[in-house]
Formats: structure tokens, C-alpha cells, sequence
């Protein structure tokens, strides 16, 4: 079969580029460029994983993404489209060489329908029509991130707290640690005994640190409830009925 048009790599280079303000123009170009990419590239049968970094103070957002954390756990959800998923919990964790100390990072789980899968780029990477497309040119981009990041493009409507898989952060210092440990009650002895217990824990004061994913669904769920007692402006518009 002759190799994919060079308009199809040339799209994909676009979307690996990540660019916020051009990333809805670059997807239209690859909607329209995935026409006539085969159906069996175009599926994915297992959970994926998307990271959004909200930034921790909303007035500040050094990247430049505006990311509602506080609309997510006041309305219940978080409007998505066309974006880069992950099979890979892994990938999404080191993403950005891992935790950001300016944002709250969530990683969110979802099993995808087939009508919410554009392109898995893992699959399509085995096409000899793909693979010999990829002559025509350098495409740094995807010859690094689309062979490690096991990325599945999906256009899902919105996530809810019930999808969030895991919780980013630093674990507090160990005088941080021990301010807790006697705001909450804790004995002398047992805030004595507390770096022995985060050792044998193997948490390391200070170090990047991600809860699991029950700890994590139920951080969120603690959250919206002081979202919901603590926002100060009138909620966004939500049609979660």
C-alpha cells in the first residue's frame, strides 16, 4: 500500500507541539488528516490516563492554561474535548519531569467508548503505511514522544471527581509533619516516632509524592464538600443533572 501523505505526520509534528493557543486549530487539521487512517488505529479497550496541572493560586498560572480546579469540585465536573491521553499511569506521572511545586497535579482515569477514540499513536506506529510515511521527513517530535508516551488521542465531554486516579504532591517537611501530627492530637512518643514511621513507610520528607487512587478519589470528594461551603462566587453553569 503507498505510504500515508506527508500532511499526516506533518499534522501529527503540530499536535506533539504542544501549543494551548493553537492546539483546537491544530486538532481540526489532524481530525481532517485521520480520515483516512485505517479503523484498527483507531481504537483503544483499555483504561487511559490524562494529567491536568491546576495551578495553586488561580490568580497565578504561569503557563498559561486556564485549569478550574475549583470549578471541577464545585460543579462535579470539568468540561474536556479533543486532548492526549495515556495507557501508561507511569507517563502521566513523569510528565513535566514529574510533581510541579506551583499547581496540584490530578491524574484522571477513563475507559474510552470507540466513538471517543481519534487515534491510538502506539497502534499506528506499527503501520508500514506510517512507518514509511515518516521517510519524508525529521518529525523530532514524533519519533521521541509518540514512540515513549503510549499516547491515545480521545475527545471525551468532561471528567468528574469520581475519575480522578491520583493525587500529586510533596510530602510536607519534617517540621511541617510534626505541626500536623499536634494540631491533630497525636502523643509526644508517637510524633517522636514519626520519621521512623515515614521510613518504614518509605516516604522520604520533602520528596514528590502521589496517593493512591482510593486515597485520591476520597481527597476529592473531601474537597468538594469545602468547595462547595467556601465558594465565594456564584457557581458556573452545570448541566450534570
Amino acid at each position: 500500500m503507498e505510504p500515508y501523505p506527508l500532511t499526516l505526520p506533518d499534522a501529527l509534528e503540530d499536535w506533539l507541539n504542544h501549543h494551548p493557543v493553537l492546539r483546537l486549530a491544530r486538532a481540526e487539521r489532524l481530525r481532517a488528516e485521520l480520515k483516512n487512517v485505517e479503523p484498527e488505529f483507531k481504537r483503544c479497550t483499555v483504561r487511559c490516563y490524562r494529567r491536568i496541572d491546576f495551578p495553586k493560586d488561580p490568580n497565578e498560572n504561569p503557563r498559561g492554561v486556564p485549569l478550574p480546579l475549583l470549578n471541577l469540585l464545585h460543579t462535579g465536573k470539568l468540561l474536556e474535548s479533543i486532548s492526549s491521553w495515556t495507557t501508561d499511569p507511569n507517563v502521566a506521572k513523569a510528565h513535566l519531569e514529574g510533581v510541579q511545586p506551583d499547581a496540584t497535579c490530578v491524574i484522571f482515569a477513563h475507559d474510552p467508548s470507540p466513538e471517543e477514540v481519534w487515534v491510538n499513536l502506539s497502534e499506528l506506529l506499527t503501520s508500514p503505511r506510517f512507518t514509511d510515511a515518516l521517510r519524508g521527513g525529521p518529525f523530532p517530535a514524533i519519533r521521541y514522544w509518540m514512540t515513549k508516551e503510549k499516547e491515545v488521542i480521545l475527545e471525551v465531554a468532561h471528567v468528574t471527581h469520581e475519575d480522578v486516579y491520583a493525587w500529586g504532591g510533596f510530602a510536607g517537611t519534617i517540621d511541617q509533619l510534626r505541626v500536623a501530627a499536634e494540631t491533630e492530637g497525636k502523643l509526644p512518643e508517637e510524633i517522636d516516632n514519626l520519621e521512623s514511621h515515614l521510613r518504614q513507610k518509605g516516604i522520604k520528607p520533602g520528596q514528590e509524592w502521589w496517593l493512591s487512587e482510593r486515597t485520591s478519589k476520597d481527597l476529592a470528594l473531601r474537597m468538594q464538600g469545602f468547595a462547595r461551603q467556601r465558594y465565594v462566587h456564584p457557581p458556573p453553569k452545570s448541566d450534570v443533572s
